[in-house]
């Protein structure tokens, strides 16, 4: 009877020392997992949810592809992206979104209109906003965008590409190297650069300078090879024999 109990009693403790290290592995297992999946969770910052947009990829209802993707908090907040040689940035006031938001920049050149009067695209890209990784619709509170680059003069003009077509933003301020303007949806905008007078005048003077003028001298010196030749053979006429 004690030989039957004390092997009994090895056994129960030989079982519940293989459970104690099955928990223990387990249990690393388990945190070496939640360790490995959080940076997933919060890579685009808090609010992060899977289906919103990366850079290198593509956003709903955003030409061209992504280049940043920003959380701003319901406290406001900034995002900024480089499109070519375009530092591009939106200034979100506190209160505009009532939940974290991912405010995203899409490179969107592949879309670029060239205005009907001429000039040059300096720049075009998409800027919108999405919560759970749905695109924010409708309209919100004014945001500020600011664009920098050197190519921007006050012959710049600020448009939105709607459908294809470019119209003008009301009320953007333009200097040289800056422009700034607010939005109130998420659109696609482009900068473009007027052609300079010079360039357009350059054609024109170069056609009357390098054509009657030339004539006229050609013409000139064609009279005065002729009349030399006949004085010439006059001249010998005369001579005696």
């Amino acid at each position: 009877m004690d030989m039957r109990e004390g092997s009994a009693g090895r056994s129960a403790r030989s079982l519940a020392s293989r459970a104690a290290s099955a928990l223990a592995v387990g249990g690393v297992a388990v945190g070496v997992a939640v360790m490995t999946m959080a940076p997933a969770a919060s890579a685009a910052g808090g609010g992060y949810t899977p289906g919103t947009p990366v850079p290198g990829g593509t956003a709903t209802g955003l030409p061209g592809s992504v280049v940043t993707v920003t959380t701003i908090q319901p406290g406001g907040g900034k995002a900024t992206a480089v499109v070519g040689a375009s530092t591009i940035s939106a200034t979100v006031p506190a209160g505009t979104f009532s939940v974290p938001t991912q405010a995203v920049f899409t490179d969107a050149g592949g879309v670029s209109v060239t205005p009907s009067a001429g000039g040059t695209v300096i720049v075009t890209f998409g800027v919108g906003f999405y919560q759970n990784g749905t695109k924010v619709s409708g309209s919100f509170s004014p945001v500020k965008i600011t664009v920098t680059n050197p190519s921007i003069s006050s012959t710049t003009t600020v448009y939105f590409v709607v459908n294809g077509v470019l119209e003008p933003v009301s009320g953007a301020t333009v200097s040289n190297g800056s422009a700034t303007f607010t939005i109130t949806s998420d659109p696609t905008v482009e900068l473009t650069s007027a052609l300079s007078a010079t360039a357009t005048a350059v054609p024109s003077a170069t056609t009357v300078s390098t054509g009657e003028p030339f004539l006229l001298e050609g013409g000139v010196a064609s009279v005065l090879v002729l009349g030399g030749a006949l004085l010439l053979a006059r001249s010998l006429r005369r001579r005696p024999a």
